[in-house]
Order: structure tokens, then sequence, then C-alpha cells
């Protein structure tokens, strides 16, 4: 594949656990572009048209729910995995089901995030070295 594989986004304001969750994926073959806003994941979501999103709730310019359901609206098919640092499963909002392949507390085993990763993107080989970082 090519750099115009898709792609998995990445909306997490923590920049150390951006980086590493980011390189992490591309040593395993997926091509990643990420943002730290609500904002910024929401204009990825538009121009780059991702497959997979993996969001944090709690990001400097709001809640990660308010993505999400821009997301659920949008029907594109694109799948969510909620990453958060507290037990907010209650939040889940109805009709969602659909749009969310995970919802995982940090910190995140990165073993338990690339199984559901492999199982959203078809478990497909992807070639190494190809992420993006946006």
């Amino acid at each position: 594949m090519t750099e115009t594989m898709e792609a998995i986004l990445l909306v997490e304001d923590d920049l150390s656990l951006r980086e590493c969750l980011c390189q992490f994926l591309s040593d395993h073959g997926y091509r990643t572009i990420t943002a730290e806003t609500a904002r910024q994941g929401w204009e990825l979501v538009r121009e780059q048209r991702p497959v997979l999103c993996l969001l944090d709730l709690n990001l400097p310019d709001g809640s990660g729910l308010g993505l999400l359901r821009k997301i659920v609206a949008e029907k594109s098919g694109m799948r969510v995995v909620v990453m958060t640092a507290f037990d907010v499963k209650h939040l889940r909002p109805a009709g969602m089901e659909r749009v969310l392949a995970g919802w995982m507390t940090k910190p995140v085993n990165p073993m338990d995030l690339l199984a559901v990763v492999e199982d959203v993107m078809g478990g497909e080989a992807r070639p190494k070295g190809s992420g993006v970082r946006g």
C-alpha cells in the first residue's frame, strides 16, 4: 500500500501519549494522523476521511463527546474507540453502537488497542514505517 492507505485519526491532547501511540501504530504498519483538540480532529475527519478515530474525551477545547456526536451525524462509516482516564461508560449516548468500536480506560494497554485496531481495519498487513503525524 502507499501513503494513500486508510488512516487512523488519533485525537489526544497529551503529547507524550499521542507520540507513543502514533509510533506504536506506525511500528505495526498503520498510517496515523493526529490532532490535539476536538476542532483539529473534526477538520481532519472532514479532510482526510479516516476509517478509525482513537478519541480522548477530555480535550482542551471541550469534551470529545461533541466530536463523537459529529462523527455519528456524518454517517461516514468511520468507527471510534473512546479512550479516557475516567470510567464514564454511562455517558455512552444512545444510537452510537454502530460507530463505537471500543471504550478503553486509560492507561490504555497497547496490545488491547492493537486488537481493536486490527479488528476495525480488517487485520490486513500494512507496510512498516508509514506513520504520518498531523
